[in-house]
């Protein structure tokens, strides 16, 4: 009996441990949620990146912006016969990826020059 009640005891002290602490001050009970809209409100961002390497022939990179939940983006990539393949591409709510595609003929790249400039 001894040994169930200190086992009981012991269950009962890890939860009261296990609760979350208030340290924020003024009562974390009373604190309301924020709507689930603004929760899940999509994040902006702006990033770009790219490998320009004259020795082994790299050439390819990425710009991608996304606003308010729309993503709009390209990359680039040097293909071996010397075309270059450029795609755009936007996403907008829950129209998927939507990519244009282009190539340029006989593409020469300046080597060491980023491909979308400095920012």
């Amino acid at each position: 009996m001894c040994e169930r009640l200190v086992i009981l005891l012991s269950l009962a002290v890890t939860l009261v441990v296990a609760l979350p602490q208030n340290y924020g001050g003024g009562g974390g009970r009373g604190k309301q949620l924020q709507p689930l809209q603004q929760q899940n409100a999509p994040m902006n961002y702006d990033f770009q990146w790219e490998v320009n390497d004259q020795e082994y022939a790299n050439f390819y990179g990425q710009k991608e912006v996304a606003t308010n939940g729309r993503v709009e983006g390209s990359y680039h990539v040097l293909l071996p016969d010397n075309r270059l393949m450029k795609v755009t591409y936007y996403v907008d709510g829950d129209s998927g990826f939507v990519p244009t595609i282009t190539y340029e003929n006989n593409y020469s790249p300046s080597w060491g020059s980023p491909y979308y400039g400095r920012r």
